[in-house]
């Protein structure tokens, strides 16, 4: 898996001044707002999170939070609440149906 090579190479890194950063976020686009999947589903801003862009940073979302992570499995807990903080409703077809695209960006620095 991609990640785990991420921390193995941290991990095996020797050189002391070498520093290195993992970020996780998790944000869904549901009736065309996005939201921090990070924060549960009555506690959201009603007007959902602005997409943004910036000559240094590119194309990003403001006010995602973001998650410091050493390994898969943090990355995988973070992903375990957002999936239960996902926007659901019931259709004829499926009573935990979601209409929502789901986004997890992993950020290395």
């Amino acid at each position: 898996m991609a990640t785990d090579e991420i921390f193995k190479r941290i991990d095996a890194n020797t050189d002391v001044d070498l520093k290195y950063e993992v970020q996780c976020m998790m944000c869904e686009i549901y009736n065309e707002k996005v939201q921090d999947l990070m924060i549960p589903v009555n506690k959201r801003p009603s007007a959902g999170l602005k997409i943004r862009e910036s000559k240094a940073l590119g194309i990003f979302v403001d006010g995602l939070s973001k998650h410091a992570v050493t390994s898969y499995d943090e990355i995988s807990k973070v992903m375990a609440t957002g999936e239960s903080h996902r926007s659901k409703g019931a259709t004829l077809m499926n009573n935990e149906s979601s209409r929502a695209h789901t986004v997890i960006q992993i950020e290395f620095k």
